[in-house]
């Protein structure tokens, strides 16, 4: 989905600076397509075998003061996405998150997918992935409690063992 936005936003006429990031050279994923619709392209792998040697958040501060960048886009895994909205936010950013969640059945009645995400009235819920996502505002999803039930979350009351 992130190279179809890219080449809409290329389209309106948008700077697309593009981060693409793997763990090896081989396990890269449409370095030819992003080429052909990004205004930069910047790779990372971990080992080093292509582009600068280190992870996508390494890279990511370096471009976003370069360019003043006001918004990104991203999808990976959780540990990713919540680096990738903490340097967001520390730029003033806009961050909107794809998210990787199992999703079991994919119509949100398994509750597989659940994550705790803080609404516009500033209360958290635990939302399905699979139903209101799975793209969110990277600076309203708790990422420490990712795979927790917040006290204080509505949707999922605390139990009462005693």
């Amino acid at each position: 989905p992130l190279f179809m936005l890219a080449e809409q936003l290329r389209e309106r006429g948008c700077r697309v600076d593009v981060v693409l990031g793997a763990s090896t050279e081989e396990k890269l994923y449409g370095v030819l397509d992003i080429k052909r619709v990004s205004s930069m392209l910047t790779i990372t792998t971990e080992d080093g075998s292509s582009g600068t040697k280190g992870r996508v958040t390494d890279v990511l501060p370096d471009i976003m003061e370069r360019n003043n960048s006001a918004v990104v886009y991203a999808c990976g895994p959780m540990g990713m996405l919540a680096s990738v909205a903490a340097i967001a936010a520390e730029y003033r950013a806009y961050s909107q998150c794809s998210v990787e969640e199992s999703m079991a059945c994919g119509i949100g009645i398994c509750m597989t997918c659940v994550l705790p995400v803080i609404g516009d009235d500033g209360i958290t819920r635990m939302v399905r992935s699979c139903v209101e996502g799975p793209i969110f505002r990277g600076d309203l999803v708790r990422w420490d409690e990712i795979g927790t039930i917040p006290a204080d979350a509505l949707g999922a009351p605390a139990l009462d063992l005693s």
